[in-house]
């Protein structure tokens, strides 16, 4: 809950802050936001999974984030936009997180349910013959 919180107060705080940005820090932007929510669900797929280990989120987290600012810097040294390449890498592995997490979502509840249905059927009177 606290982290929804600080998400909310943050989310709040960017939108009302009125600070221009430079040009050449929205590439890095772009990306460390990308960054950042491939993190968040690549952890809460491995929390669901019973895989999730603190410090190797943080390592990995950190890790993506110097690999994608360098490839962006090298991109701007370079003059062309690599900052496109690495946004798609991370955008691919953001949707493959949550399409791993609506599986998993999706198998729970139809377990739930099936479940439930087999206990009304086991607990459940039968009718006499007629």
């Amino acid at each position: 809950m606290l982290i929804i919180i600080g998400l909310l107060i943050g989310l709040l705080l960017g939108l009302f802050a009125n600070i221009p940005l430079p040009a050449s820090v929205v590439p890095y932007l772009a990306v460390f936001t990308l960054v950042g929510a491939e993190a968040l669900t690549g952890s809460w797929n491995a929390l669901q999974e019973g895989d999730f280990e603190p410090g190797k989120f943080l390592v990995e987290f950190a890790v993506n984030l110097v690999i994608a600012a360098l490839i962006t810097a090298l991109g701007q040294q370079l003059k062309y936009d690599f900052s496109l390449i690495v946004a798609f890498i991370f955008a691919y592995r953001l949707f493959r997180n949550i399409n791993f997490i609506s599986r998993k979502l999706y198998k729970d509840i139809r377990d739930r349910r099936q479940n439930r249905t087999r206990k009304a059927g086991e607990g459940g009177q039968e009718r006499p013959a007629e």
